[in-house]
């Protein structure tokens, strides 16, 4: 794995997938289960597009679903930097 060091004992159980990062996690799903790839990725497309149609339409309601996004999203990576800090 890009990054790791072997185990100085050598022990084959170290090298799972709880060891791998987030990327490598996701190049891993995507390798057994292409379909659901495709579809994730079909899905947020959707959402782009249905962004996209509703900010010419209204684009107030628009700018509010992105601001709300952008708030819940710096909430979520606040938590969780505040968590890992708690954690570890």
């Amino acid at each position: 794995m890009a990054g790791s060091e072997p185990s100085p004992d050598g022990d084959p159980d170290d090298d799972t997938f709880a060891a791998l990062t987030l990327k490598e996690r996701i190049a891993v799903a995507t390798a057994q289960d292409p379909s659901k790839a495709i579809v994730v990725l079909l899905l947020g497309l959707f959402a782009f597009t249905f962004l996209v149609a509703l900010a010419l339409a209204f684009p107030v309601v628009a700018g509010f679903f992105v601001l709300g996004t952008l708030l819940l999203s710096l909430l979520a990576v606040g938590g969780y930097v505040a968590l890992t800090k708690l954690g570890g």
